[in-house]
């Protein structure tokens, strides 16, 4: 399983902030992958659990991300990004913010990427304080779902609010589908459900 951590490319520049014009593209924010690129990195983790053969890296996503123009914003639009993704991968595709339907696709063998909000009033982001996108891989058997999260770094989960919500094995980030279910109620859809077709 591919673990794309958007950390360890603090150098690569990702324009973002473009408005949806590409005159204003060559005029826009010059954030990096660590910065900003979480739903590339998310993507292309998906691609990975999905697919036996792909060709969809770092590098491919954010070409796709600069031609779809779903960059227009702080980071990636993936209202935009999504579609674009599921076919030029050949995926299925459904948005929704319905936690039963993301359990029905990593029962069925998809992965998606959660939307996660941030903090909000009375309650820490577990993800992150602002917009984050992270991928989910799997259910467990007692319902618990396993994450891989592109911001992953030391220490992370140990901050107040966030500590004792999240086991690891290995890169993999397991948490209460209830932690999801809060993490991604500001953000509609809060998840993009990926399969094979």
């Amino acid at each position: 399983m591919k673990f794309v951590r958007q950390l360890d490319y603090p150098e690569w520049i990702y324009v973002t902030k473009t408005e949806l014009d590409e005159e204003a593209r060559k005029d826009g924010e010059k954030t990096t992958v660590a910065s900003s690129a979480c739903g590339l990195c998310a993507a292309v983790m998906v691609a990975d659990r999905l697919l036996v053969k792909y060709d969809f890296d770092l590098e491919k996503a954010m070409e796709l991300a600069y031609r779809t123009k779903a960059n227009h914003k702080v980071g990636t639009d993936y209202k935009i990004y999504a579609p674009a993704v599921a076919e030029l991968l050949d995926l299925k595709l459904e948005m929704t913010s319905d936690p039963e339907r993301l359990r029905y696709c990593l029962r069925t063998g998809g992965a998606a990427v959660v939307h996660c909000g941030g903090d909000k009033e009375g309650r820490i982001g577990v993800f992150s304080h602002g917009g984050h996108y992270i991928t989910a891989v799997s259910e467990l058997e007692d319902g618990r779902i396993a994450i891989l999260d592109p911001d992953y770094s030391d220490g992370k989960f140990d901050e107040e609010g966030r500590k004792g919500q999240v086991e690891f094995r290995g890169v993999l980030c397991i948490v209460d589908m209830e932690v999801l279910v809060e993490d991604s109620s500001t953000r509609t859809p809060s998840y993009y459900l990926f399969w094979r077709n």
